[in-house]
């Protein structure tokens, strides 16, 4: 099993590192700021922070455009995985990671923006969108790590998770761990809907958990075993996951589709929204004039 399959890229590293120290710096502001974002919205006017924080203002503002520009790059990703096969741009992988770092850093960004009030309809309507593509973006985050991908971010084929699948067992079984029977495909199950497959990979993720602590258990009592139990584990942890993996594979890749239309046009309701919104504070909520 070659080592560069169990590691995460360096930009993966980068971006999350980015993405939390933003995030941090934005709830810092948040809690900064806290008597300011607390206040009606007809007694901001008032307070000394309103010129700088509100929607229009001096930062407020630019929160709000960088945070736009950032969901609108959010979308890359669709395109990149769906029409650009260019692989010097970049793998699926790093697309993903930016995705889900501009999604998270430019919510906060309009959250801090909309100043936790959203004050016309379209604009309350472009925050609550922006909220259900925020929130199920979450979701298929977790479903795309349930799904198995090659190092480029690639969905494998069936044939090929068993052959990764039969590498690591080799691995493993040359470093004295046996794993007896080989997993198995199951019969593909009814589909139950997407609430009942979260339901299978939370349970699937437990089952994974106790099948790992048990062959650490295993690795670490063995006086055979301990010496290498840093090679070991990671072999031994990527093995469980994939064999779950394995046993609902077919649900994993139905759910994953269906999942994905219902986000897509989601964020693009939102944008819709979103451009609305920019519209018509360009023209008539005073934003080139700098009316409050």
């Amino acid at each position: 099993m070659r080592r560069e399959t169990l590691q995460r890229p360096f930009s993966s590293h980068a971006l999350t590192a980015l993405g939390a120290a933003a995030c941090a710096g934005l709830a810092f502001m948040a809690l900064r700021f806290r008597s300011y974002y607390l206040l009606p919205l007809s007694e901001r006017p008032l307070h000394g922070a309103h010129g700088l924080l509100r929607s229009s203002g001096d930062l407020g503002l630019p929160l709000g455009i960088v945070g736009y520009a950032l969901i609108f790059l959010n979308l890359g990703y669709l395109l990149r995985r769906a029409y650009v096969k260019w692989e010097w741009m970049g793998t699926l992988r790093d697309w993903m990671s930016m995705h889900v770092f501009t999604g998270i850093v430019g919510c906060a960004m309009i959250l801090l923006h909309s100043t936790f009030q959203p004050r016309s309809p379209i604009g309350g309507l472009a925050f609550l969108s922006l909220f259900v593509v925020l929130v199920t973006g979450l979701v298929g985050r977790y479903i795309y790590a349930h799904v198995p991908r090659s190092m480029q971010g690639q969905e494998l084929e069936l044939s090929d998770l068993r052959l990764r699948l039969e590498e690591l067992r080799a691995s493993l079984g040359a470093r004295g761990i046996g794993l007896g029977e080989e997993p198995s495909t199951p019969e593909a199950a009814p589909h139950h809907g997407l609430a009942s497959a979260l339901g299978a990979m939370i349970e699937g993720d437990r089952q994974a958990a106790r099948d790992y602590a048990r062959l650490r258990r295993l690795v670490l009592s063995s006086p055979e075993l301990t010496d290498a139990a840093e090679e070991i584990l990671p072999l031994a942890r990527r093995y469980v996951r994939e064999s779950r993996w394995l046993s609902y594979y077919q649900e994993l890749r139905d759910v994953m589709a269906g999942w994905r239309f219902f986000h897509r046009w989601f964020a693009i309701v939102m944008l819709i929204f979103a451009l609305g919104h920019v519209l018509i504070a360009m023209r008539v909520g005073g934003l080139m004039s700098g009316v409050p």
